[in-house]
Protein backbone atom coordinates (compact mmCIF):
# COMPACT_ATOMS: atom_id res chain seq x y z
CA UNK A 1 0.00 0.00 0.00
CA UNK A 2 2.41 2.26 1.10
CA UNK A 3 2.59 4.94 -1.53
CA UNK A 4 6.14 3.85 -2.22
CA UNK A 5 5.42 0.17 -2.25
CA UNK A 6 7.51 -1.89 -4.70
CA UNK A 7 9.14 0.21 -5.40
CA UNK A 8 5.73 1.37 -3.82
CA UNK A 9 1.04 1.62 -3.02
CA UNK A 10 -2.74 -0.66 -3.06
CA UNK A 11 -5.47 -2.40 0.35
CA UNK A 12 -3.80 -4.63 2.83
CA UNK A 13 -1.30 -6.20 4.20
CA UNK A 14 1.01 -11.63 5.15
CA UNK A 15 4.23 -12.42 6.66
CA UNK A 16 4.48 -15.87 4.50
CA UNK A 17 1.40 -17.88 4.78
CA UNK A 18 0.77 -16.58 8.46
CA UNK A 19 -3.27 -15.84 8.70
CA UNK A 20 -3.15 -13.13 11.37
CA UNK A 21 -1.58 -9.56 11.12
CA UNK A 22 1.12 -8.46 13.25
CA UNK A 23 -0.97 -7.22 16.60
CA UNK A 24 -0.19 -3.96 18.21
CA UNK A 25 2.02 -3.97 21.11
CA UNK A 26 0.14 -4.40 24.67
CA UNK A 27 0.03 -1.61 27.27
CA UNK A 28 2.19 -4.25 29.24
CA UNK A 29 5.04 -4.73 26.72
CA UNK A 30 8.56 -3.47 27.56
CA UNK A 31 8.94 -0.07 25.72
CA UNK A 32 10.59 -1.51 21.70
CA UNK A 33 11.05 0.64 18.92
CA UNK A 34 8.04 -0.71 17.34
CA UNK A 35 5.92 0.42 20.23
CA UNK A 36 7.31 3.89 20.42
CA UNK A 37 7.54 4.12 16.42
CA UNK A 38 2.78 3.66 16.49
CA UNK A 39 2.50 6.15 19.15
CA UNK A 40 3.84 8.56 17.28
CA UNK A 41 1.99 7.34 13.91
CA UNK A 42 -0.74 7.86 16.60
CA UNK A 43 0.28 11.67 17.25
CA UNK A 44 0.14 12.58 13.95
CA UNK A 45 -2.81 11.17 12.98
CA UNK A 46 -4.89 13.32 16.02
CA UNK A 47 -3.56 16.15 14.48
CA UNK A 48 -5.44 16.13 11.29
CA UNK A 49 -8.50 17.82 10.93
CA UNK A 50 -10.82 16.49 8.57
CA UNK A 51 -14.83 17.66 7.76
CA UNK A 52 -16.43 16.67 4.73
CA UNK A 53 -18.27 19.83 2.59
CA UNK A 54 -21.49 18.83 3.42
CA UNK A 55 -21.11 18.91 7.65
CA UNK A 56 -18.36 21.94 7.24
CA UNK A 57 -18.97 22.33 11.43
CA UNK A 58 -18.28 18.70 11.94
CA UNK A 59 -14.86 16.84 12.33
CA UNK A 60 -14.77 13.39 11.57
CA UNK A 61 -13.70 11.45 14.51
CA UNK A 62 -10.33 9.67 14.56
CA UNK A 63 -10.32 5.97 15.74
CA UNK A 64 -7.40 6.18 18.25
CA UNK A 65 -5.78 3.20 17.93
CA UNK A 66 -5.11 1.84 14.46
CA UNK A 67 -6.76 -0.38 12.17
CA UNK A 68 -4.21 -2.21 11.47
CA UNK A 69 -0.14 -2.67 12.37
CA UNK A 70 1.65 -3.24 9.06
CA UNK A 71 5.43 -3.54 8.17
CA UNK A 72 7.23 -4.84 5.12
CA UNK A 73 10.48 -5.68 6.03
CA UNK A 74 11.19 -7.36 2.25
CA UNK A 75 11.18 -4.05 0.60
CA UNK A 76 12.66 -0.91 2.29
CA UNK A 77 11.87 -1.65 5.93
CA UNK A 78 8.47 -0.35 6.01
CA UNK A 79 6.56 -0.19 9.00
CA UNK A 80 3.13 1.64 9.64
CA UNK A 81 -0.26 1.89 10.97
CA UNK A 82 -3.56 2.30 9.24
CA UNK A 83 -6.16 4.41 10.54
CA UNK A 84 -9.98 5.61 10.20
CA UNK A 85 -11.85 8.54 10.61
CA UNK A 86 -15.77 8.48 11.09
CA UNK A 87 -18.75 10.47 11.28
CA UNK A 88 -22.00 8.97 13.23
CA UNK A 89 -19.80 6.11 12.58
CA UNK A 90 -19.41 5.20 9.37
CA UNK A 91 -15.90 5.58 7.61
CA UNK A 92 -15.80 8.65 5.67
CA UNK A 93 -11.72 8.22 5.61
CA UNK A 94 -9.21 5.70 5.43
CA UNK A 95 -4.96 6.44 6.26
CA UNK A 96 -1.54 5.34 6.84
CA UNK A 97 1.28 7.04 8.59
CA UNK A 98 4.30 4.76 8.26
CA UNK A 99 8.07 4.94 7.74
CA UNK A 100 10.78 3.77 5.38
CA UNK A 101 14.39 3.49 4.71
CA UNK A 102 16.06 5.34 1.97
CA UNK A 103 19.93 4.73 1.65
CA UNK A 104 20.97 6.31 5.85
CA UNK A 105 17.79 8.19 5.62
CA UNK A 106 13.99 7.37 7.83
CA UNK A 107 11.38 8.94 5.55
CA UNK A 108 7.84 9.93 7.26
CA UNK A 109 4.90 9.51 4.57
CA UNK A 110 1.17 9.82 4.93
CA UNK A 111 -1.48 8.29 2.84
CA UNK A 112 -5.14 8.31 1.97
CA UNK A 113 -8.24 7.15 0.19
CA UNK A 114 -11.55 9.29 0.44
CA UNK A 115 -14.52 6.81 1.71
CA UNK A 116 -17.55 9.45 1.45
CA UNK A 117 -20.20 10.46 -0.66
CA UNK A 118 -18.55 13.84 -1.64
CA UNK A 119 -16.18 16.20 -0.98
CA UNK A 120 -13.86 16.80 2.45
CA UNK A 121 -11.01 18.75 3.58
CA UNK A 122 -8.27 17.70 5.39
CA UNK A 123 -5.97 20.32 7.16
CA UNK A 124 -2.49 18.78 8.94
CA UNK A 125 -0.83 20.88 11.58
CA UNK A 126 -2.82 24.04 10.00
CA UNK A 127 -1.82 23.48 6.86
CA UNK A 128 -4.48 22.45 3.77
CA UNK A 129 -2.97 18.57 3.00
CA UNK A 130 -5.85 17.18 0.80
CA UNK A 131 -9.26 18.21 -0.44
CA UNK A 132 -10.49 15.56 -2.79
CA UNK A 133 -13.19 17.24 -4.88
CA UNK A 134 -15.88 13.87 -6.18
CA UNK A 135 -16.82 10.93 -4.02
CA UNK A 136 -14.36 8.66 -2.79
CA UNK A 137 -16.02 6.09 -3.87
CA UNK A 138 -19.38 4.22 -5.72
CA UNK A 139 -21.15 1.64 -3.99
CA UNK A 140 -22.32 -0.81 -6.16
CA UNK A 141 -24.77 -4.09 -5.69
CA UNK A 142 -22.79 -7.35 -5.16
CA UNK A 143 -24.03 -9.28 -8.12
CA UNK A 144 -25.83 -12.61 -6.70
CA UNK A 145 -25.56 -11.30 -3.22
CA UNK A 146 -28.05 -12.91 -0.75
CA UNK A 147 -30.42 -10.26 0.81
CA UNK A 148 -29.18 -8.97 4.51
CA UNK A 149 -29.68 -11.27 6.86
CA UNK A 150 -32.05 -10.28 10.00
CA UNK A 151 -29.23 -10.66 12.72
CA UNK A 152 -25.46 -8.82 12.90
CA UNK A 153 -24.36 -12.28 13.69
CA UNK A 154 -25.75 -13.57 10.44
CA UNK A 155 -24.74 -11.06 8.47
CA UNK A 156 -20.99 -10.54 9.34
CA UNK A 157 -21.06 -14.37 8.54
CA UNK A 158 -22.46 -12.51 5.05
CA UNK A 159 -19.73 -10.19 4.43
CA UNK A 160 -17.14 -12.57 5.27
CA UNK A 161 -18.28 -14.84 2.35
CA UNK A 162 -18.51 -12.14 -0.03
CA UNK A 163 -15.25 -11.04 0.43
CA UNK A 164 -14.08 -14.36 -0.52
CA UNK A 165 -15.59 -13.98 -3.65
CA UNK A 166 -13.44 -10.91 -4.30
CA UNK A 167 -9.65 -11.29 -5.55
CA UNK A 168 -7.24 -8.70 -6.52
CA UNK A 169 -3.93 -8.34 -8.33
CA UNK A 170 -1.23 -5.28 -8.93
CA UNK A 171 1.46 -4.76 -11.61
CA UNK A 172 4.38 -2.97 -11.05
CA UNK A 173 6.25 -0.21 -13.14
CA UNK A 174 8.90 -3.20 -14.22
CA UNK A 175 5.15 -5.32 -15.21
CA UNK A 176 5.81 -8.30 -11.82
CA UNK A 177 2.68 -9.23 -11.23
CA UNK A 178 1.86 -9.65 -7.32
CA UNK A 179 -1.47 -11.84 -6.66
CA UNK A 180 -3.00 -9.87 -3.26
CA UNK A 181 -4.46 -11.85 -0.49
CA UNK A 182 -7.82 -11.29 1.80
CA UNK A 183 -7.00 -10.74 5.28
CA UNK A 184 -9.27 -13.11 6.97
CA UNK A 185 -10.67 -10.67 9.62
CA UNK A 186 -12.53 -7.54 8.60
CA UNK A 187 -10.68 -4.37 9.26
CA UNK A 188 -13.27 -2.57 10.38
CA UNK A 189 -17.26 -3.88 11.54
CA UNK A 190 -19.53 -0.97 11.73
CA UNK A 191 -23.43 -0.66 12.52
CA UNK A 192 -24.02 3.39 12.81
CA UNK A 193 -28.09 2.76 12.13
CA UNK A 194 -28.64 5.91 10.16
CA UNK A 195 -29.99 6.63 7.44
CA UNK A 196 -30.55 3.39 4.89
CA UNK A 197 -27.31 2.36 6.23
CA UNK A 198 -27.87 -1.01 8.28
CA UNK A 199 -24.10 -2.19 8.27
CA UNK A 200 -21.13 -2.50 6.83
CA UNK A 201 -17.19 -3.36 7.03
CA UNK A 202 -13.48 -2.76 5.21
CA UNK A 203 -12.20 -5.13 3.87
CA UNK A 204 -8.47 -5.17 2.91
CA UNK A 205 -5.90 -6.94 0.04
CA UNK A 206 -2.36 -7.22 1.29
CA UNK A 207 1.28 -7.43 -0.15
CA UNK A 208 2.70 -9.10 2.95
CA UNK A 209 0.93 -7.26 5.81
CA UNK A 210 0.88 -4.10 3.75
CA UNK A 211 -2.45 -3.25 3.01
CA UNK A 212 -2.87 -2.19 -1.02
CA UNK A 213 -6.86 -2.78 -1.74
CA UNK A 214 -9.71 -1.73 0.49
CA UNK A 215 -13.20 -3.90 -0.14
CA UNK A 216 -15.87 -1.89 1.31
CA UNK A 217 -19.19 -4.27 1.89
CA UNK A 218 -22.23 -2.32 3.01
CA UNK A 219 -25.99 -3.04 3.53
CA UNK A 220 -28.03 -0.71 2.33
CA UNK A 221 -32.32 -0.26 2.53
CA UNK A 222 -33.01 0.31 -1.12
CA UNK A 223 -36.52 1.29 -1.71
CA UNK A 224 -38.85 -1.83 -0.15
CA UNK A 225 -35.70 -4.02 0.17
CA UNK A 226 -32.19 -3.98 1.68
CA UNK A 227 -29.06 -5.08 -0.54
CA UNK A 228 -25.17 -5.98 0.34
CA UNK A 229 -23.26 -2.93 -2.05
CA UNK A 230 -19.41 -2.84 -2.61
CA UNK A 231 -16.71 -0.21 -3.18
CA UNK A 232 -13.01 -0.71 -3.75
CA UNK A 233 -10.22 1.99 -3.10
CA UNK A 234 -6.80 2.18 -3.75
CA UNK A 235 -4.16 1.87 -1.67
CA UNK A 236 -0.95 2.10 -4.09
CA UNK A 237 -0.48 4.07 -6.58
CA UNK A 238 0.44 1.38 -9.17
CA UNK A 239 -2.24 -0.56 -11.86
CA UNK A 240 -4.74 -2.60 -9.80
CA UNK A 241 -7.22 -4.89 -10.67
CA UNK A 242 -10.19 -6.76 -9.14
CA UNK A 243 -12.13 -9.70 -10.07
CA UNK A 244 -15.60 -10.53 -8.75
CA UNK A 245 -16.06 -14.77 -9.16
CA UNK A 246 -13.33 -14.66 -12.08
CA UNK A 247 -14.77 -11.90 -13.89
CA UNK A 248 -12.98 -8.09 -13.54
CA UNK A 249 -15.10 -5.53 -12.15
CA UNK A 250 -12.45 -2.73 -11.20
CA UNK A 251 -9.10 -1.76 -12.89
CA UNK A 252 -7.20 1.69 -11.88
CA UNK A 253 -4.19 2.21 -13.50
CA UNK A 254 -0.55 3.96 -12.57
CA UNK A 255 -0.68 7.57 -11.14
CA UNK A 256 1.69 9.78 -12.87
CA UNK A 257 4.68 11.77 -10.79
CA UNK A 258 2.98 11.05 -7.20
CA UNK A 259 5.90 9.43 -5.06
CA UNK A 260 7.83 12.16 -4.58
CA UNK A 261 5.20 14.75 -3.32
CA UNK A 262 5.60 16.63 -0.05
CA UNK A 263 2.75 17.42 2.36
CA UNK A 264 1.50 20.68 1.10
CA UNK A 265 1.93 20.11 -2.77
CA UNK A 266 -1.28 20.99 -4.99
CA UNK A 267 -0.42 17.77 -6.81
CA UNK A 268 -3.45 14.93 -6.32
CA UNK A 269 -4.66 17.32 -3.33
CA UNK A 270 -7.94 16.99 -5.20
CA UNK A 271 -7.65 13.52 -6.07
CA UNK A 272 -9.86 11.33 -3.83
CA UNK A 273 -5.71 8.70 -3.04
CA UNK A 274 -2.62 10.65 -2.35
CA UNK A 275 0.45 10.38 -0.71
CA UNK A 276 2.58 12.58 0.59
CA UNK A 277 6.43 12.55 2.26
CA UNK A 278 5.85 14.03 5.91
CA UNK A 279 9.74 14.39 7.11
CA UNK A 280 13.11 12.66 7.16
CA UNK A 281 15.29 11.94 9.58
CA UNK A 282 18.79 9.84 10.20
CA UNK A 283 19.13 6.41 10.91
CA UNK A 284 19.98 5.37 14.37
CA UNK A 285 23.68 3.81 14.60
Amino acid sequence: MAAHSLAVVVVCLALGQQEAAKSLPTADAPPSRGSKAVEQFKAEAAEYDMRLDSRPKEKLVLRKEPLLRWDNPARTGEDGALFVWTLDGRPEVIGTIFTYRYNDLIRRKHEYHSLAAGPLVATFRGQRAWAPRTAGIHLQPVPGAPQPATSARERLTQMKNLAREFSASMEDMNGEHFELRLLPQPLMRYEPGVKDLLDGALFAFSLGTDPEVILVLEAHQARDRAEWQHALARFHYIDIRVAHQGHEVWHVTPLPNITGLNLGSPNYQDSVYATYHVGTEKVEK
